[in-house]
């Protein structure tokens, strides 16, 4: 009899997957500049999910960075112009990801179950 864990999923990898998808097309952004800071975030979160996966040591460093990038993704989609309503909340999905996998990092104080590393783009 084979014992399977089921796969826990790793809410940073949802996070880029989301981020690089709104940077695949710039037109809707509303500046260069935030396209630009997604993508620079996406290769920050996909930094920090790979240092997850190597040590258990600066998970409350990891947790405020990705608090900190919740907040900047809340006010772009807050800049996003108002027919755009689809944009703003994919960020918003994607900063309530972030806020979740901070507080996790900061309630357990180890590895956050399913984390698995990605290749920066």
């Amino acid at each position: 009899m084979t014992d399977i864990t089921p796969e826990i999923p790793n809410p940073l990898l949802d996070a880029i997957r989301q981020l690089r998808s709104i940077c695949q097309d710039p037109g809707e952004m509303t500046s260069a500049i935030d396209c630009g800071s997604v993508a620079r975030i996406t290769v920050h979160i996909t930094n920090i999910n790979s240092s997850l996966l190597e040590s258990s040591r600066d998970h409350a460093n990891a947790s405020k960075r990705l608090n900190d990038f919740a907040t900047t993704l809340i006010r772009m989609a807050r800049k996003t112009a108002p027919p755009d309503g689809s944009l703003a909340s994919r960020m918003l999905l994607v900063a309530a990801s972030l806020r979740g996998a901070s507080a996790e990092l900061a309630d357990s104080g180890k590895k956050t179950g399913g984390l698995a590393p990605v290749q920066a783009e």
